[in-house]
């Protein structure tokens, strides 16, 4: 695989495909802010979109960032993300960097565990997706998503097991949660602003 699969969504999630088993939530869950980019793949040999795809004009920026990492990442990782340029639905106002990353997978297809993907994230010199809440509780998990951020201000939020998760077992260790009345936009000329 070369890009980031299909994430499976929580039963009340507005996308889907959706995942009704939810008893593996009892673990230790980080839950990150889900953000309203475009998705990205960075291996050390190219920067591609979902499925391979090419990358659009308003990726430049992300990848021109690659070009000054590609080199540091590990043959057969790569490195998944939001290119966060161009804006969308949502208006940001204040992001850390034009790519945010969400996961890192290594060489056996395995998305590495949370504290690995921001050491790796740390090394890459690249910002992650800003986490909402670490602990265990799906309800929990859920609030800390209202509590800090909106339908208007927040795509969603995704839940996942804090530990290393094997793509065979992905539907089951990471789902999305995006909002009601969520659609694909389309990037447009105007850009987010950045820190």
């Amino acid at each position: 695989m070369t890009s980031s699969p299909v994430f499976h969504h929580l039963p009340d999630s507005a996308g889907g495909p959706v995942q009704q088993d939810l008893s593996w939530l009892d673990v230790e869950l980080v839950v990150t802010e889900k953000l309203d980019g475009g998705e990205l793949t960075f291996t050390r040999d190219a920067v591609h979109g979902p499925d391979g795809a090419p990358t659009e004009p308003w990726d430049r920026p992300a990848t021109a960032l690659w070009t000054m990492i590609a080199h540091h990442i590990p043959d057969g990782w790569r490195v998944c993300g939001e290119s966060m340029w161009a804006r969308r639905g949502i208006t940001y106002t204040d992001l850390p960097g034009v790519f945010m990353v969400f996961g890192v997978w290594d060489e056996t297809d395995t998305l590495l565990g949370w504290d690995d993907t921001v050491d790796w994230a740390d090394r890459l010199e690249l910002p992650v997706v800003p986490v909402l809440y670490r602990g265990v509780g799906l309800s929990t998990a859920r609030a800390a998503w209202s509590r800090q951020r909106s339908a208007e201000t927040s795509e969603g939020y995704v839940v996942r097991t804090a530990g290393r998760i094997a793509a065979a077992d992905l539907p089951h260790k990471l789902l999305c949660w995006v909002r009601p009345k969520f659609a694909t936009v389309a990037p447009g000329e105007a850009v987010n602003e950045f820190a």
